[in-house]
């Protein structure tokens, strides 16, 4: 005990010699008045990055709990806690057999059932605080204090926030960050002397092997570390690899004798197996963490189990090529500069190899991104030891700009509050369901769709007489894990093109989804709102919407007595929000656990992402009447929004294309609007046709000649048009600008009886649109004082049927 303050000590005289040369330049500056005050004030601004960092941790800590796959844990963890010791098969009926992480969703349902939706956030709360105590006790004790330590550990905490929840990533995250570098410093080299009287080892001679009593606590912790880790998440692999470079790499420099890791690795391999699964638990890890092995690369593109290369990169990629350059520099510049001893340098060969492994099953699949860059991090951290050399100013602006621009530019603030994220609402999607009575079974096409649905199925009512009670067919979360993805797939191309009868595919496999589904007895589909090719697919077969805002919309055959009452309820809820006086509002405050009003403390956010995303579950629907009064009010609260100006051209263009299919040719107000909202690089669109010669002529000008026949640019600002459609091109400017009441509103100006036919066909479209059915009357009347010719002739009376199908009954 009395060795290690004398050895400190000297340590810090000889890190203090330094120092010491500067105190003696500066020795006049210090003896000036009031400089004691200033080097307070100065050690007093030194804490603005730690408290800058322990802010943006506060910033991910509150963030709402989410993960498409938080209610397919919460199910199963619902599962095992009725007793259930297979939870997945007994919630899929393509699952058979038993699956190693089975505990995966106990703690997290077991927190929600004591706490609700607080308990994650509180978790989120004690991991962040337990972070936080770790660097307080680490600045105190001078260690990992430099600039670069503070900028590394908050973008890394900003980069894992969505994985720090009681998920099984979480447990992976926890598993590669603690267990590989707890043994690594377990096995680490033997002390250096401690005093000048003891001996210097021989280095000819091994290194002894660790005492016995810390051995067997090793051999302990790592086998129940491994035991727990198997039972609740599926990365073992990649943390067994990671042990085992750190075994080799301590037995290759004599500080573990061969005895000892042959006792690790079993430790490993039998805590491992410690699960239902058994040694298979290996292969399962692998299949996870590497999804090529079982499924085609084109099924896995533009997935999270595709590789870096088949997705888009967003700026967590980027952060991880920073994270990878930062560790080679740090490899191949600061070592050699350092000119470490050869242990040293042999230790950087066990961190090369971890280093190679972390990168090639993060390029390999994308889910394994986290990971890869929590290894990074931790591994710098521990080898940046070395003070800061930065001038002051540098050392206390640069990482809080820094930390503070990461923590602005992530969008954070935007989800900052308390509860559970919006995309994983599940009220309306229950609503569309309770008055229902599902059987048979049902088809999901994402992993959130297939999770919402498993938790709720439990709630809903019971089937009718002799019908079987629902079960869920597959999730795309197991079956990537079981090689059942491409058939998923398959089924979903199916699906969106309409396939129904049985064909053969170019690979020799059997399509049409009509055989299967009839041998699963699929009564239900549930999409996500964000597939619109596939409920625009959805539109022309047999199965309609049970719902019509859910993030999940639940579909049914049409005429399943199981489904028909709200089949009905739902198609006179199109009619009314397409035909009818029908406004779109914006949710409110509930003061549910779903709700980011930062505790009832402020108005529900509407973000430009819902507005759009329920306008193209509109649109997807052939609903383009409801898309565009959404948009009115998207528009109007984002008018910059490049998205919602994208879907307003969108609604134009197809509305045209309708037109020209009504009629042979789009009116001139159709024309006009979706050439303008179209973006100069789509300036030209393919599917919407030029008018031609009738409607011209029907303007009563002279001396203008046909300038829009043929392939023609659409009519814009730089294309001169009749003087007579001058009045038509003021109104769609107004409609660009503020929707369908503003152009009414400039319409309001004008003699509508001396205006031609495409001027108050043009306004009896805005009519509609915005529901004002009594002037879309008197607009009627004055039209039919004309003699329209085509396609005026068909047009007008298909709009008249849109909003009075009375009259043609």
């Amino acid at each position: 005990m009395s060795k290690r303050p004398a050895s400190r000590s000297r340590r810090s005289s000889r890190r203090g010699s330094p120092a010491g040369q500067a105190s003696a330049s500066v020795q006049p500056i210090a003896s000036e008045p009031g400089n004691a005050d200033s080097r307070d004030v100065d050690h007093r601004w030194e804490r603005l990055p730690r408290f800058t960092l322990m802010a943006l941790l506060a910033l991910v800590a509150c963030q709402p709990i989410g993960g498409d796959g938080l209610w397919w844990q919460m199910s199963r963890g619902r599962a095992v806690w009725q007793g259930q010791l297979q939870p997945s098969a007994s919630l899929l009926a393509l699952e058979s057999g038993r699956e190693a992480d089975w505990l995966g969703g106990l703690p997290l349902y077991a927190v929600y059932q004591v706490l609700g939706s607080s308990g994650g956030m509180l978790c989120r709360i004690a991991l962040c605080a337990v972070a936080v105590l770790w660097l307080w006790k680490s600045w105190r004790g001078r260690r990992w204090a430099s600039p670069l330590h503070l900028i590394l550990v908050g973008l890394t905490a900003i980069a894992l926030s969505s994985s720090l929840g009681l998920q099984p990533v979480f447990y992976d995250l926890l598993g590669v960050a603690v267990l590989p570098l707890w043994l690594l410093h377990r096995l680490a080299a033997p002390r250096p002397r401690e005093s000048a009287e003891e001996p210097a080892a021989d280095e000819s001679t091994p290194a002894p092997a660790p005492p016995a009593l810390s051995s067997r606590i090793t051999l302990v912790a790592v086998g129940l570390g491994f035991v727990l880790w198997s039972n609740l998440a599926t990365g073992i692999a990649l943390g067994a690899l990671l042990c085992l470079v750190g075994i080799l790499e301590a037995w290759r420099r004599q500080t573990l004798s061969r005895t000892s890791a042959v006792m690790l690795v079993t430790a490993i391999v039998l805590g491992g197996s410690c699960n239902p699964r058994g040694v298979f638990a290996w292969i399962d890890s692998l299949q996870t963490l590497l999804p090529f092995l079982q499924n085609p690369a084109y099924v896995l593109a533009g997935t999270t189990w595709g590789s870096m290369l088949q997705n888009d990169w967003g700026w967590q990629e980027f952060y991880f090529l920073v994270l990878t350059a930062a560790w080679i520099s740090d490899l191949f510049v600061n070592r050699t500069a350092n000119n470490q001893a050869a242990t040293n340098q042999a230790a950087s060969v066990g961190d090369l190899l971890a280093f190679a492994i972390v990168q090639w099953f993060a390029w390999a699949a994308l889910q394994n991104l986290p990971l890869a860059m929590l290894w990074m991090t931790a591994n710098l951290v521990s080898r940046w030891r070395q003070p800061s050399v930065w001038p002051t100013a540098t050392r206390l602006a640069v990482p809080t700009i820094v930390l503070l621009a990461a923590g602005w530019g992530s969008g954070l603030w935007g989800g900052f509050g308390w509860g559970i994220e919006q995309r994983q609402d599940y009220r309306l999607l229950r609503n569309g369901l309770q008055q229902t009575h599902p059987h048979g079974t049902a088809f999901a096409d994402q992993t959130r769709s297939a999770a919402m649905l498993a938790w709720l199925l439990p709630d809903l009512p019971a089937p009718l007489a002799d019908q079987p009670p629902m079960q869920l067919q597959d999730i795309p979360l197991r079956a990537v894990r079981r090689g059942r993805l491409e058939r998923h797939h398959q089924l979903l191309s199916d699906l969106k093109r309409n396939r129904l009868m049985r064909y053969w595919r170019t690979d020799g496999s059997a399509g049409g989804y009509w055989l299967t589904f009839a041998e699963r007895n699929t009564t239900l589909l549930c999409v996500s709102n964000t597939n619109f090719e596939l409920i625009r697919g959805l539109e022309e077969t047999a199965w309609k919407p049970l719902s019509l805002d859910s993030p999940v919309l639940p579909f049914a055959i049409a005429g399943d007595e199981a489904y028909v009452q709200q089949l009905i309820q739902i198609l006179q809820n199109q009619e009314t929000i397409e035909h009818r006086y029908w406004q779109y509002e914006p949710a409110r405050s509930s003061g549910s656990e779903f709700d980011r009003d930062r505790l009832g403390l402020t108005m529900q956010p509407v973000t430009a992402e819902a507005i759009w995303e329920q306008a193209e579950v509109f649109r997807a629907m052939d609903l383009h009447y409801a898309a565009l009064r959404v948009l009115v009010v998207g528009r109007e609260r984002f008018p910059n929004d490049p998205a919602l100006q994208d879907a307003f051209g969108q609604c134009q263009r197809e509305l045209a294309d309708q037109e020209r299919i009504d009629a042979g040719a789009a009116s001139w107000f159709r024309f006009l609007a979706a050439a303008a909202a179209t973006s100069p690089e789509q300036r030209v669109p393919q599917d919407l046709p030029v008018p031609q010669a009738p409607p011209l002529q029907n303007l009563q000008t002279e001396g203008t000649s046909n300038a829009w026949q043929g392939p023609e640019p659409p009519p814009s600002r730089a294309v001169e048009i009749p003087a007579a459609a001058e009045p038509l091109r003021v109104l769609v400017d107004a409609y660009l600008e503020g929707g369908a009441p503003a152009m009414l509103e400039a319409g309001s100006r004008l003699a509508y009886d001396d205006a031609p036919p495409e001027v108050l066909y043009g306004c009896l479209c805005a009519a509609i649109e915005s529901g004002q059915y009594e002037l879309a009357d008197q607009l009627l009347v004055r039209l039919r004082t004309h003699t329209l010719t085509s396609p005026l002739r068909e047009l007008v009376p298909a709009r008249e049927i849109e909003y009075r199908p009375e009259r043609f009954n």
